[in-house]
């Protein structure tokens, strides 16, 4: 019976070919035989089903309310509850199936009809990201939103917009976040106006190895191997340990990489502002910055594995005026593998290096740094039954710092510097979980080893430490979760553990009104150059000697905000926070040109911060954040300097209808602020001499303009101008004037 139908859908479209009708009458004609299509299919019993469910990209829960539609057809459902849908009586052929929701990027997919495929699609949200697993604040996964800690998450489509291509350079456009441009080519990162050495930086929860004077410089770490970026504020040493005293930054690489095995990234860019801009020839791709990024994925079986490969290489990049490192090459590879041993049994192997090599030229000296860092990890976890799990960490970290300055008229060398580092750590941790609580249990020993010529004349330290650290999770009611735990480290520089506790809670004053507040103390020991440097640095005038007096930096901090959320509309938060720190490690001056370094009573760190995200249309999202810090030595009322008491973030998102094209308009703005600076004395004919100040900073704003436009599914043209109103700052950043990029993307296989 079937013949009948599909001899009249025949017939129709020869009428269509030979009437000579415009295009959009041909469309009248399709779908005019789609519909007929559909009906004699129900007369003469032709439908089909199409079936399939809808998750959440981040969380994989289902999302409830999908639309689903066979594009130019009629047809279509809603998901329910449990994410799934029914499309009946479909005739047979070939669509497009079409998933829209609000606050989530559209879908497309094929499917043949008749067909026994069950679709499974996976939707990534776009607007609030609310709804994102994070599991830094508690050691648990939990949803954003159902989180007793303030977790500010840098989600993947934030790092997408930014234009940025390593972590220095996206945390430079939040507000409370200040990046800082080394002299060596480094840039290191403030929070809060809390110096870097008291924020705990981690990938994937564990910390990062390789720190120069004492802090890390996170241009190292390339966006290429980011999933998102979870943030916490305030002292976690209860569950983190030492330098964790301030927040921790905690980078995700897990990903969704199941949709395109292979993808590749090639950027160029350069400047404008003479005399960088005198050497910006787009005709000329030796000249500026060249970026390519490969991305390899795959799964057999049990197996899921990854791989990460960023290349970076600059000539003239940065004003010679301004900095001293003018040419660079960097380049890491990462991987790692995931084994689903048995249903309830992982293992996770992961490697990684970074290789970096710097160069600066002056007509007295030339100069090289080389940097590799190398690390690896496995992972091992096991459901022992459905309320207990245990976990075992391994990680090791070798880290290798190499400098050299020679005469570049005769290559006679003037100086050398090698700093080498060593981790090597063992964690085990079990975790129980019922309906309305959960328990953290861990342990962590740590050896580490430090080496350099400044530092006990090159003498090899080590420090031996031991963690145990319990949290207790406890949902009382609806509206009500508490979080109590502490930690106790103990090492071979101390006499006695220290102890660092930490409550926390979240309340549902409504559906919409939720309250977070927190208490800890964290704390940091005293790296190895505060107690044992000893290096004179003849060339500025001064020198430098440790003090092994010195005992751990200590924090007691608190925040208390308030978080409202209108479904797919608006959000905004509101804390209030402040920190205070005993025994702070700073610098003191013995004598005209000799330092040291020495405990202060207390410093405060006290501020607001507010942030803000709007849906204004289908195709505009707004932010704004801003941070207000009132920070002071106790002892002398004086303001901590590098802490900016204004700064704020506004940034407008913009998403064509067709989805081809998106953009962001982005602004960092930074009052004027105190800063501390090396004077030196030219007047006297001693070497060392010299002497800190407190000098004037003015403030400064940014603007930057990133873009994409996707010229295939599988090809994005990426583009962005950096620093439009070109301020360049020649004493403390920034050093470049305004930049351009243009980088093209390609995936390759997948859906």
């Amino acid at each position: 019976m079937m013949v009948i139908p599909i001899f009249c859908a025949l017939f129709l479209e020869i009428l269509a070919k030979n009437s000579g009708m415009k295009n959009h009458k041909n469309n009248i004609i399709n779908r005019l035989t789609t519909f007929f299509l559909f009906v004699t299919s129900l007369v003469w019993g032709g439908g089909h089903e199409v079936r399939g469910k809808v998750y959440h990209a981040d969380t994989g829960l289902p999302i409830p309310g999908v639309n689903v539609i066979l594009r130019n057809t009629d047809l279509g459902a809603a998901t329910t509850a449990d994410g799934s849908f029914l499309i009946e009586n479909v005739p047979g052929g070939k669509y497009n199936v079409l998933y829209s929701a609000i606050g989530y990027d559209e879908s497309l997919d094929i499917v043949n009809v008749p067909s026994s495929k069950h679709l499974e699609i996976w939707m990534t949200e776009t607007f609030l990201q609310l709804e994102h697993v994070v599991v830094t604040g508690t050691r648990n996964s939990r949803i954003n939103t159902n989180s007793p800690v303030a977790t500010e998450v840098i989600s993947r489509n934030d790092i997408q917009e930014s234009g940025a291509r390593d972590m220095a350079e996206l945390l430079e456009e939040r507000a409370g976040i200040s990046v800082s441009s080394s002299k060596e080519g480094g840039k290191v990162v403030s929070m809060l106006g809390m110096d870097s050495k008291y924020v705990l930086v981690m990938i994937d929860g564990q910390p990062i190895s390789g720190k120069f004077n004492s802090r890390i410089n996170l241009d190292q770490v390339s966006t290429a191997i980011i999933d998102k970026v979870e943030i916490i504020k305030g002292p976690s040493s209860s569950l983190y340990g030492s330098e964790a005293m301030g927040g921790v930054i905690n980078i995700i690489t897990n990903r969704n990489i199941f949709i395109n095995p292979v993808s590749v990234t090639m950027r160029y860019s350069g400047g404008f502002t003479p005399p960088v801009g005198d050497f910006f020839n787009p005709f000329d791709l030796g000249i500026g910055k060249r970026d390519i990024r490969m991305n390899l994925n795959g799964s057999k079986n049990a197996f899921i594995f990854h791989s990460d490969i960023d290349y970076l290489k600059a000539n003239v990049d940065k004003n010679l005026v301004y900095i001293d490192v003018d040419n660079f090459e960097k380049y890491s590879i990462r991987g790692d593998m995931d084994w689903a041993i048995t249903d309830a049994q992982k293992l996770k192997l992961n490697f990684g290096t970074f290789n970096t090599t710097e160069q600066n030229h002056s007509t007295l000296l030339d100069g090289q740094t080389t940097i590799i860092r190398n690390n690896k990890l496995g992972d091992y976890s096991k459901h022992i039954n459905d309320r207990w799990q245990m976990q075992g960490i391994f990680r090791g970290e070798n880290y290798y710092r190499y400098y050299q300055e020679v005469k570049p008229n005769t290559g006679e060398m003037v100086k050398t510097d090698t700093t080498t580092e060593s981790q090597l750590e063992g964690e085990f941790n079990a975790i129980y979980v019922d309906d309305n609580k959960t328990i953290n249990l861990g342990m962590e020993y740590r050896t580490e080893t430090y080496a350099n010529a400044r530092v006990d004349s090159g003498n090899l330290q080590s420090l031996n430490a031991t963690g145990l650290y319990f949290q207790y999770e406890r949902t009382f009611s609806s509206k009500l979760t508490l979080v109590t735990g502490f930690r106790a480290d103990h090492n071979n520089d101390l006499e006695n553990p220290i102890i660092s506790p930490r409550i926390a809670g979240m309340y549902k004053l409504s559906d919409r009104y939720k309250l977070r507040a927190s208490w800890g103390q964290g704390f940091r020991m005293p790296s190895f150059m505060d107690k044992y440097m000893n290096w004179n640095h003849w060339q500025f005038g001064y020198a430098i000697i440790g003090n092994p007096d010195l005992v751990p930096e200590t924090s007691t901090g608190y925040n208390l905000g308030i978080e409202y959320f209108h479904p797919q509309k608006y959000k905004f938060s509101v804390m209030i926070y402040q920190n205070k720190f005993d025994n702070m490690i700073i610098d003191e001056q013995l004598e005209p040109g000799l330092f040291t370094y020495s405990n202060i009573d207390r410093v405060h760190f006290t501020g607001i911060e507010f942030q803000h995200r709007q849906n204004y249309s289908k195709n505009f999202i707004g932010t704004l954040a801003y941070n207000l810090s009132r920070n002071r030595n106790i002892e002398t009322k004086e303001i901590v300097p590098g802490s900016p008491e204004h700064s704020a973030h506004i940034k407008v998102s913009y998403k064509s209808t067709n989805r081809k094209l998106r953009a962001a308009l982005k602004v960092k703005m930074v009052a004027p602020y105190k800063v501390q600076e090396f004077i030196p004395d030219g007047s006297s004919e001693e070497q060392n001499e010299g002497y800190f100040d407190i000098r004037d900073r003015e403030g400064y704003f940014l603007i930057d303009i990133d873009g994409k436009y996707k010229i295939h599914k599988r090809v994005t043209l990426s583009f962005g101008i950096k620093n439009i109103q070109d301020t360049i700052d020649s004493q403390y950043g920034p050093f470049l004037g305004r930049t351009v990029y243009f980088e093209l993307g390609s995936k390759i296989g997948g859906h």
